[in-house]
């Protein structure tokens, strides 16, 4: 941990002002956020997530690569069934060397969907030949290149442009103490 020593700096004729900012090491830390399903929208199967098909989720599930149980790249604990679809937020395992690809192609926007792999407990036919699912168990939610349910993606990855982003705020209230 680097620790700045407090500074002295005359704000006016009078009066001093004291300031100590400490900082850890930045990290990536592999957080993602994202929607891993859309309720009520129809997917490239034919089938659509009842707002309340995943209500009785509890803990974490494993992140996956592509849907392959042999390439576990973390794991989701923050799971929430939304009006609008499955709210997630998970860690990948960045001591995993795939989990540092797949936060690269993420980064880089070269991919960004989620697909969830769940077991039906609960459906019902709609007309039009469309399933809808209205209890399932969600057993995995993977990391893709392209979701089977339109919208269903990463929202967000922690990242550099974090580091960045704070730089420039204590930039611009550096500044601004100055009175430039």
């Amino acid at each position: 941990m680097n620790l700045i020593a407090p500074e002295a700096r005359q704000v006016a004729t009078t009066e001093l002002a004291d300031a100590e900012v400490r900082f850890s090491p930045i990290t990536e830390d592999g957080t993602l956020e994202g929607i891993a399903v859309r309720f009520g929208v129809v997917d490239s199967y034919r089938t659509e997530f009842a707002p309340g098909a995943f209500a009785s989720v509890r803990g974490s599930v494993p992140m996956l690569w592509s849907h392959d149980p042999a390439q576990v790249i973390g794991s989701w604990s923050g799971i929430e069934a939304r009006a609008d679809g499955l709210h997630v937020r998970g860690k990948l395992n960045l001591a995993v060397n795939k989990a540092q690809e797949v936060r690269a192609l993420l980064q880089a926007g070269d991919i960004g969907g989620l697909s969830i792999g769940f077991r039906t407990l609960k459906d019902e036919r709609l007309s039009g030949g469309i399933r809808r699912i209205t209890e399932a168990r969600l057993v995995e939610i993977s990391v893709v290149a392209i979701a089977a349910v339109p919208g269903s993606r990463v929202t967000s990855t922690r990242s550099a442009s974090d580091l960045a982003a704070f730089l420039d705020a204590c930039r611009s209230t550096t500044a601004t103490l100055k009175g430039n």
